[in-house]
């Protein structure tokens, strides 16, 4: 339909309505201004919503592929380790110096850096407070806790955001990422201490410290701070950050073959469902409460706090023995979650903010 024909079924109802043909004009529109309107209305909403799905089904497609590696044999368990390994000591960590070293640090939106961590604080907050009043056990304590603690905002979310609309918020998803990634690691590490009951001291310190994500962060802000820039060693580290997110995903396809299941699925249920609605919900109410305005930012914000958990949630738990099922499940049901949560998230955030 051109633009000089406007929609027959529109037209027709405010030409056959006298009222409506009157508060129309009463405010300052014409009968085809309002069809224009709507037209152009419902056309953006169904570009947005072909944005978001063309994003997921780019990942859908690279997990797939992941599965299908283990399905027929091209690659074994304990490739997937190995895979993993140059990610998280490797690939992401030279994505994250180089783009955070390129940062202004000083121009830091406190916007996106309040809206990115209070999400997550203020269910951690409640989750104690739960725990305190006796109204959950120490081990549902730590499970929940886990679940919003460490999300897939470097792995899933940066391969997200890199394609979903051109890239837009890729650089604020890694500044985003790296926060939410020094605070997950530190939290994740004080739970599963406490959860095992382990001293606390000079080992966990060095554990924060030594973590590649974490010093490549630090690393990187110093040389924004002190503008060190040196454009070989940007260049080495960006062929290598570019293999992060595609290997990342492919990584998640082979750890959902090897560690989904029916009765992984009934132990990690509740604790997923809790993930992918209790963060985005408490970001939504962080935005009303605290953050109002800045629509394209908040809706960033919301999509940001629906990613699943990450793949080194379930690492850590393995390293310290601790309920390495559930753990295994709440990645592997947050990952499955999210192709349809962030589909409804993102399509919810056009109308709410």
């Amino acid at each position: 339909m051109s633009r000089t024909e406007p929609s027959f079924f529109y037209s027709q109802s405010i030409i056959r309505y006298p009222f409506l043909r009157n508060l129309f004009w009463v405010h300052g529109y014409n009968c085809c201004d309002l069809t224009y309107r709507i037209q152009d209305y419902s056309s953006h909403k169904g570009l947005l919503f072909m944005e978001v799905l063309t994003s997921l089904l780019t990942i859908l497609i690279i997990v797939l592929l992941g599965i299908l590696s283990r399905k027929i044999g091209i690659f074994k368990a304990e490739h997937a380790k190995t895979l993993s390994s140059f990610v998280y000591y490797f690939g992401l960590p030279t994505l994250f110096f180089v783009k955070i070293s390129n940062l202004d640090i000083y121009s830091l939106d406190l916007h996106l850096v309040l809206g990115t961590l209070l999400p997550t604080i203020f269910l951690l907050v409640l989750l104690l407070v739960l725990k305190g009043i006796k109204l959950i056990n120490k081990d549902t304590y730590v499970l929940l806790s886990l679940s919003i603690s460490f999300g897939s905002y470097a792995f899933f979310g940066v391969a997200f955001f890199e394609t979903f609309q051109d890239g837009k918020w890729l650089e604020i998803s890694i500044l985003a990422a790296s926060l939410l990634g020094v605070m997950g690691i530190i939290t994740t590490l004080l739970l599963l201490e406490y959860a095992n009951r382990q001293e606390q001291g000079r080992s966990l310190i060095q554990k924060i410290f030594t973590n590649p994500l974490i010093l490549s962060i630090l690393i990187g802000a110093v040389s924004s701070l002190i503008g060190f820039q040196s454009q070989f060693l940007n260049n080495a580290f960006s062929l290598i950050g570019q293999t992060a997110s595609a290997i990342a995903i492919f990584v998640l396809g082979m750890f959902i073959f090897d560690r989904f299941s029916l009765e992984i699925v009934k132990e990690a249920l509740l604790y997923s469902v809790f993930r992918m609605v209790g963060l985005p919900l408490a970001a939504y109410l962080t935005i009303v409460l605290f953050l109002p305005g800045n629509g394209g930012l908040n809706t960033f914000l919301l999509l940001e706090n629906s990613m699943p958990a990450a793949i080194a949630l379930v690492v850590f738990a393995e390293r310290y023995n601790y309920k390495i099922n559930q753990t295994a499940g709440i990645v592997s049901l947050t990952s499955i979650f999210s192709f349809i949560g962030l589909t409804v998230i993102y399509y919810l955030s056009q109308w709410i903010l």
